[in-house]
């Protein structure tokens, strides 16, 4: 059974024994053993921990349903958003979307807030997760997520994590330009998060900056983006954010604003800003975003050839790893330059009548 859930999973996510021996930290000649049934494994607490891992029910790996320990719920939403991390958001959905499958169940056996806080995390790293997997048409499925966690969180009184979820029902609002419902609920993130928490207010109003952009107020959007920058800058690690808003993201965001503008040379600056932090080195995630966003630049800013060359290698990521939400980036260039080749034809078409005169037929 155990040979057979491996196998299966790496074939689904296309992941080499190597990486999944990795994954699961053990020696990849552990691994192939098991997959090959040299060695049969008996260690309850050792399958239970696989079947965390890898997201699945633990009944698959022929074990009874019982509760995770707390360790085991730490452990499995710390390898969430490593793998959101590393831009491997198939496999950070399914984990995080069990995780709050049992969760759920441990919430409602026990009722204490412990469970619920430990829920209303699950909820929070499974709605990131789905954010990155899905396409702006199926934005009520992190959204769903969102509002799950805010339920959670007021029903503990922890206003932080209800300040998270308000703030990314609004980002999700904007993802779908319902501004109308977008820039309230934003509004309100800023307003939920604690003064003494800049992750969180920072981040609510890094987000908020761009719905404002995105409704044509662009004195707004540089207003909130230099508090945004400000509170990014005392920043000192990834805090309740995890790793998904600070100067790296103040910067992306500065770069993509302006490259949709056509403002094509300060959103380069901005991209290599971005670069010189230093914080994608260790991270694919922000890696696939920065390029997905030097793609928008090269291309707005007249460098055509450049911005999809560099395009067709982030489809290929996109695919492998399922951030589809960075792919819609490119489906937006793609029909800008469909839109740019009829409005140059049009243009052509012009001149030639004015230099020879419209063809009869």
């Amino acid at each position: 059974m155990l040979s057979q859930v491996l196998k299966d999973y790496r074939n689904t996510y296309a992941v080499t024994q190597e990486q999944l021996a990795n994954d699961l930290s053990i020696d990849v000649r552990t691994l192939r053993r098991w997959e090959n049934q040299e060695t049969v494994l008996k260690d309850t607490e050792e399958l239970r921990r696989i079947a965390s891992v890898l997201g699945m029910e633990a009944e698959r790996l022929g074990l009874t349903t019982e509760s995770l320990t707390d360790e085991q719920v730490i452990q499995t939403q710390e390898r969430v958003w490593q793998w959101v991390n590393e831009g491997r958001a198939w496999e950070a959905r399914a984990i995080a979307e069990q995780l709050v499958s049992d969760l759920q169940e441990k919430a409602k056996d026990t009722g204490n807030t412990s469970a619920i806080y430990q829920l209303t995390n699950a909820h929070h790293a499974a709605a990131y997760a789905r954010g990155m997997n899905s396409r702006v048409s199926e934005f009520r499925c992190p959204l769903e997520s969102y509002e799950a966690m805010e339920e959670t969180a007021k029903s503990i009184d922890n206003p932080l994590l209800r300040a998270i979820a308000v703030t990314y029902q609004g980002d999700m609002y904007t993802r779908a330009n319902k501004l109308e419902k977008s820039i309230p609920l934003l509004q309100q993130g800023v307003e939920l998060s604690p003064i003494d928490n800049p992750a969180a207010r920072g981040n609510a109003i890094q987000l908020l900056a761009r719905a404002l952009l995105k409704a044509g107020d662009v004195k707004a959007f540089e207003e909130n983006m230099k508090e945004a920058e400000a509170l990014a800058g005392i920043l000192s690690n990834k805090e309740i954010t995890r790793g998904q808003y600070g100067l790296l993201s103040v910067y992306e965001e500065y770069a993509k604003s302006y490259a949709l503008q056509g403002r094509g040379q300060k959103a380069l600056d901005y991209i290599e800003k971005a670069y010189a932090t230093g914080m994608h080195e260790k991270d694919k995630h922000w890696q696939m975003v920065l390029k997905t966003t030097k793609v928008i630049a090269l291309v707005r800013g007249g460098e055509v050839s450049a911005g999809t060359e560099l395009a067709v290698e982030c489809i290929e990521e996109c695919k492998k790893y399922g951030t589809i939400r960075l792919l819609e980036r490119i489906y937006g260039v793609h029909a800008y330059l469909k839109k740019e080749e009829k409005r140059i034809g049009k243009s052509a078409e012009a001149l030639g009548e004015a230099l020879h005169g419209s063809i009869e037929y």
